[in-house]
């Protein structure tokens, strides 16, 4: 039950909606993850495309799968390199030294040891994923430096356009979307309400100020 849940979040939707989040609070880093996100996902279902590697239920026998079972593109797995960037992205929003750095990044490494559990990945797939990951996040949160971002802050649109951003995802993952793997579907209704509490609570502070 753990891992069925736990590895959910390295769903692609799931992800999004966490770096639009961050873009209420941290516009520049929620940027940079948004960005690193969408660039490591692009390059790695180019990779799974050009290698077309089987996955553990194609080769061995008696795999035990959680969720549907697949069988093709496993290197590298997708959802280890989104694991990738929440991982090095932990280490961003706060020091290297707090717990809570630690707390997180530890969880989405189980999140991507969860897709071994699951029996969709090979060790190598999930490795190389969070190697892939961390290492865009890193590109373009150093890339991230050159944005205008204190400009865009003094505009009322710098808090408006993520919430609406979010009010979608949320949506979205709460009206009928399927999380990959079907076991951690409950993180399409805990993701969605606790978003737009969120959500609803900058908004109420935002407004307060203007």
């Amino acid at each position: 039950m753990f891992f069925g849940i736990i590895s959910g979040l390295g769903d692609g939707l799931i992800i999004a909606l966490l770096c639009s989040l961050l873009m209420l609070f941290r516009l520049r880093l929620g940027i940079a993850a948004l960005v690193a996100f969408i660039v490591s996902g692009l390059f790695a279902q180019l990779l799974k495309r050009l290698f077309d590697m089987p996955r553990p239920p194609a080769v061995l026998e008696n795999v035990h799968v959680l969720g549907h079972s697949l069988t093709s593109h496993s290197f590298p797995s997708g959802h280890a390199t989104s694991d990738g960037v929440m991982v090095l992205l932990a280490f961003l929003i706060w020091k290297c030294g707090e717990w809570r750095s630690w707390s997180v990044a530890t969880l989405f490494l189980f999140a991507a040891i969860g897709r071994i559990y699951g029996g969709v990945h090979f060790p190598l797939d999930v490795g190389a994923g969070l190697v892939i990951g961390i290492a865009t996040m890193w590109l373009c949160w150093k890339g991230s430096a050159k944005l205008p971002v204190d400009v865009w802050l003094k505009s009322d649109w710098s808090w408006k356009i993520p919430a609406l951003i979010v009010a979608i995802q949320a949506g979205v993952l709460g009206m009928g979307y399927h999380v990959q793997p079907a076991t951690a579907q409950p993180l399409a209704l805990v993701l969605p309400l606790a978003s737009l509490l969120i959500m609803m609570q900058v908004w109420k502070q935002r407004s307060a100020h203007e």
